[in-house]
């Protein structure tokens, strides 16, 4: 369902995709996607843009992007993230934007309802989880397989 950017206002109602939260827990809206969405998005090579809804327990598994930097701007509830590099957890409550650099491997944190709006820059779709990543590391939750470790 990709609506076309061109030399006109693009809009993406609301009640287009309002339902698939908390269900998705991530609308995207703006990116170069390569999966079908069941809502409307606008392709564009150049950023992501995220609706995201979580309840609590919610969390991510630890990862990282090797050349995208996330920003998100949480507009409801609260949402963490553990950088796992140092085990330091991070809250952000509505109104607090979160930036995370290229590189930085987090975990989200989710212990009650919240939402908000993620930009990722650039638009890029690897994401290095554990079994993927030959970094050493203490909050490993899965062997790394695929990648040379020794």
């Amino acid at each position: 369902m990709e609506r076309a950017l061109a030399d006109r206002v693009v809009r993406i109602d609301g009640a287009e995709y309002a339902g698939a939260l908390p269900a998705l827990k991530h609308v995207f809206l703006v990116g170069d996607l390569k999966q079908p969405t069941p809502h409307p998005f606008i392709r564009d090579d150049r950023v992501e843009m995220i609706v995201v809804g979580y309840v609590a327990g919610d969390d991510g598994e630890p990862h990282w992007h090797a050349d995208v930097t996330e920003y998100e701007l949480v507009v409801e509830g609260e949402i963490g993230y553990v950088e796992i590099a140092t085990g330091q957890t991070h809250w952000f409550m509505a109104g607090d934007l979160v930036a995370i650099p290229a590189r930085a491997c987090v975990r989200r944190r989710v212990r009650q309802t919240a939402r908000g709006v993620t930009v990722k820059v650039p638009s890029q779709a690897g994401k290095i989880r554990c079994d993927g990543c030959a970094r050493v590391c203490a909050s490993r939750v899965a062997p790394c397989v695929g990648v040379g470790v020794a």
